[in-house]
């Protein structure tokens, strides 16, 4: 076993021993090392955790622990590898949009599916929309997109000040799942969408 294996092994260990929420200092402080030595094993540690303690989720401690914290701290050490290891990850996308309970409020997970749109990545993005309708009964869904819309629209006006208009797949892919909102924002995102 050469050094790296061994480092990698010790830091799964001390993971794996963790009463977890009780030791969340010591799980993150685990986690940060890990996702700083190697990040994709620290990614598969995370969706190990998130698959293991599933029906844990629901309590508020274990999914801020789980959830949030560990998203905040992947995107600490990186941001790049966060978005591509989000990109890649149905059980990632899952735990933050659909079990998060700030999730669809935080403007990092709304930037996430603004990448995603944009970059035509419109399988993933229509996984974090559907997670998103049903994160906390899809109450917030409607804010969610709505939020999603405008800053897709900041960019949108970065890119081209003078002319700026709304991609069509992009628009249509969007009003798709506009129309599945119950509330106000319905309307308010196609009328923006046709504003540009």
């Amino acid at each position: 076993m050469n050094a790296k294996e061994q480092k990698y092994l010790g830091l799964l260990k001390r993971l794996m021993r963790l009463e977890l929420p009780a030791q969340d200092k010591e799980y993150v402080s685990a986690m940060t090392e890990l996702a700083a030595f190697d990040y994709g094993a620290a990614v598969t540690v995370w969706e190990f955790f998130l698959t293991e303690s599933d029906s844990a989720l629901g309590r508020s401690d274990y999914a801020e622990l789980l959830i949030d914290k560990t998203e905040k701290l992947m995107e600490n050490v990186s941001a790049s590898k966060f978005v591509r290891a989000l990109s890649e990850s149905a059980a990632l996308r899952g735990a933050i949009y659909r079990r998060s309970a700030t999730a669809l409020t935080r403007s990092e997970t709304i930037g996430y599916e603004v990448q995603f749109v944009l970059g035509g990545k419109f399988s993933e993005s229509e996984d974090v929309l559907k997670n998103a309708m049903k994160n906390n009964g899809g109450a917030e869904y409607g804010k969610f997109l709505a939020a999603v819309v405008d800053r897709i629209i900041i960019e949108l006006v970065k890119k081209n000040p003078a002319k700026p208009s709304f991609p069509k797949k992009q628009a249509t892919h969007i009003l798709e799942y506009a129309d599945k909102i119950k509330g106000p924002e319905k309307a308010l995102i196609a009328q923006r969408i046709r504003e540009l």
